[in-house]
């Protein structure tokens, strides 16, 4: 019976972890040869394999529901269907992507090599920038001589000497599909790349919690319970920091405050 429990919890982790796996890879936080290529592939497997682990938990479940091992946790259909569901979410953002990527198959890819001093990063709300649904989050872009590069997945944290691998959406505007920093210096490890590493490590120990805390007794798991809340609260203030900070615009402002009291509040859940 301990088995069966085990069984769905490791499988629904590694489902999550392919989740993770499939952001860090958007924010080119893992490298990817031929990124612009291959990103859309990489994104699809993940995603596909996140949803196959969580059909085999969800009928593993099901089928040994009658036992009764799962009637001391907070494991239910309705807690696998939405898992499932998001999981679904990355696979149709997948297709979408790889939709449009073939859509614009034969658009023209230009790379700009660009020195610090020639363009300028800037981040305010422009959703509709690129005219892609998939593009949803543009809010950073650069402006150059020959006009806005809008970042829809990873992005230079600072102006620096880079090659910008791109493809013209319309006049103007162009999508960065990868991009390559030419100083040496630019390209050791820096401080932003540590921090992005240390989130996306967290958030996969926040998740676990959550898997672990799902197939726990309610009535048994109190420290867990606070571990789980407070640090989720943590990473989603820190997620919004990250978004929001130097962001133009009085509603970027005010979200960026309430993410640092997400932050507050989540140290304070440690100690309730």
């Amino acid at each position: 019976m301990v088995k069966d429990m085990l069984i769905v919890t490791i499988l629904m982790i590694m489902a999550w972890w392919l989740i993770i796996l499939f952001f860090a890879f958007a924010i080119q936080l893992i490298p990817l040869k031929n990124y612009h290529k291959n990103i859309a592939k990489v994104q699809l497997a993940l995603s596909f394999t996140s949803i196959i682990l969580g059909v085999c938990a969800f009928f593993y479940m099901k089928i040994n529901y009658s036992t009764g091992v799962f009637d001391g946790s907070r494991w239910n259909e309705r807690v696998m269907k939405f898992f499932i569901g998001a999981y679904c979410w990355c696979f149709v953002g997948s297709l979408l992507r790889c939709y449009f990527d073939g859509k614009a198959r034969h658009d023209k890819v230009e790379t700009f090599i660009l020195r610090a001093e020639e363009y300028k990063i800037a981040k305010k709300f422009d959703l509709l920038m690129a005219d892609y649904l998939y593009m949803l989050n543009v809010k950073s872009y650069c402006e150059f001589n020959r006009g806005i590069i809008a970042f829809t997945g990873g992005m230079p944290q600072k102006e620096a000497d880079c090659r910008f691998t791109c493809r013209m959406i319309k006049d103007g505007i162009f999508e960065c599909l990868s991009y390559d920093l030419l100083s040496e210096e630019d390209n050791k490890l820096n401080f932003s790349k540590v921090k992005q590493a240390i989130f996306f490590v967290l958030t996969a120990i926040d998740l676990a919690f959550l898997i672990i805390w799902l197939a726990q007794d309610p009535n048994n798991i109190e420290i867990m319970s606070r571990l789980l809340q407070g640090l989720s609260f943590i990473l989603f203030g820190a997620f919004g920091c990250n978004m929001f900070y130097g962001t133009k615009g009085f509603l970027a402002k005010y979200l960026f405050v309430f993410s640092v009291l997400f932050i507050i509040v989540g140290f304070i859940s440690f100690f309730k």
